[in-house]
């Protein structure tokens, strides 16, 4: 059968061809499937979260709930229970001309589609002269009792569905703490929840509940082995039936920086600039390394701009904070941009401490003195609520609280750091001094 390129190759919403079963990751999240504990898959971006959960748990046979930053957790619940076929009715609504739709005893109580017989309500549809009846059973509901939401899906025969929440990491803090409690009460209820979030800090929500400890199983998507990487490819190239050089395979897993990623788009990249833009009738070598020049070229302009405009939007924020009678602001929202672009790639790669952040801030800082500890906890703990606020999606960065340690959790952003001109693009930044 004939694919396209795009469909072995790349990052996409569909899984492509070329993904492959990792025996470790794979093997947890099924046996976590199988047990009575609640899933949190997390990792940077673009590291397969999405793509291992399809893979194993068909999203058009669950319920799929996707998170924004303006998403409550009443929201979720909601949502849940619409995908369910429950109708949630707060107000009564009547009419009599043709083509008017009653509602029967609608009350601020859940509406429960009636399967079999029993004691029902009513809902009856007019249209052209025709009628259709539909059985319900009506429930008071309160959706902020976990209790309460287990109890209509059950009577909605919905309750072994597996709930998957992707972008948990667009809820505040103060969300994901609220929903942390209520998943304790959801795993005693016998309802599983998969959480997918862009974050590489273990027990995130264990950190919130402590009673979460032994009741989730956590499956981190990170790191990606080389070996790994060359049976993405393998695969992917029978199914084009093309075939890489040693070489070219080994230059592309070293500029992917460990991002799956990254690698699946240069891979695409660099068969559609050796015109491999489908399966070709016979096998075909690509082995010039000029054609992954280009795709490095053509993938670091498409980063650059976005993450270029993310790193403005963080120097920007939180202006006003440190603001004392006679002097500045601290703005240091600002400096920790200045310090992540003359640190680059290699400062950064493998994570940052506070205290190096703290230290490089007050040696460039026009009050440094002044930059406490406690500026520098303002400053690292509202990365996430930062970031989702400025729409940056996903977020580029992000603090581990447990190891004090400032991540990168967008797996192209090292792509970004050692391809762009990262001083240039300091020196591009708006100081808030000369504003």
């Amino acid at each position: 059968m004939s694919l396209l390129t795009s469909q072995v190759f790349g990052v996409s919403s569909e899984q492509v061809a070329s993904y492959i079963e990792r025996e470790e990751v794979d093997k947890r999240f099924v046996t976590a499937l199988e047990s009575d504990k609640q899933i949190v898959v997390y990792g940077s971006s673009k590291q397969g979260k999405t793509a291992l959960v399809s893979r194993h748990l068909p999203y058009g046979k669950n319920i799929v709930v996707q998170l924004t930053p303006r998403t409550n957790v009443i929201d979720i619940y909601h949502s849940i229970l619409r995908q369910t076929g429950i109708t949630l009715k707060t107000e009564e609504s009547q009419g009599s001309q043709s083509d008017a739709k009653l509602g029967i005893g609608a009350r601020f109580k859940a509406w429960i589609p009636l399967f079999g017989g029993g004691e029902a309500e009513t809902k009856g549809e007019v249209s052209g002269g025709s009628r259709r009846e539909q059985k319900f059973e009506e429930l008071p509901i309160n959706l902020e009792l976990p209790q309460d939401v287990c109890e209509a899906m059950r009577r909605a025969r919905k309750h072994s569905c597996v709930v998957v929440l992707e972008n948990f990491h667009y809820l505040d803090e103060e969300r994901q703490r609220q929903f942390a409690f209520d998943l304790r009460t959801f795993q005693e209820l016998k309802l599983k929840f998969v959480i997918l979030g862009v974050w590489r800090e273990k027990n995130r929500l264990s950190q919130y509940n402590g009673d979460l400890l032994d009741r989730v199983t956590e499956v981190p998507v990170e790191p990606w082995t080389e070996q790994e990487f060359r049976q993405v490819a393998d695969k992917g190239c029978k199914e084009l039936n093309v075939s890489f050089s040693p070489e070219l395979i080994a230059d592309i897993i070293s500029a992917c920086f460990s991002s799956i990623g990254v690698f699946q788009e240069l891979l695409k990249e660099t068969c559609l600039f050796a015109d491999v833009s489908e399966t070709k009738p016979t096998l075909t070598p690509i082995i010039d390394r000029a054609l992954l020049t280009r795709a490095c070229t053509k993938k670091a302009e498409e980063y650059s701009s976005r993450h270029q405009r993310a790193l403005e939007s963080i120097a920007a924020g939180n202006l006003s904070t440190g603001a004392k009678q006679g002097l500045q602001p601290l703005f240091l929202p600002y400096y920790l941009v200045r310090v992540i672009l003359s640190e680059g790639y290699d400062g950064l790669a493998t994570g940052m401490r506070r205290s190096v952040i703290q230290e490089k801030i007050q040696a460039i800082h026009h009050r440094g003195s002044d930059v406490r500890a406690s500026d520098m906890s303002n400053l690292l703990y509202n990365l996430a609520k930062m970031q989702a606020t400025k729409s940056i999606s996903p977020p580029v960065i992000d603090f581990d609280q447990s190891k004090k340690m400032l991540q990168i959790i967008d797996s192209t952003f090292y792509f970004f750091l050692k391809h762009a001109d990262l001083s240039a693009i300091a020196s591009e930044l708006p100081d808030p001094l000369e504003q």
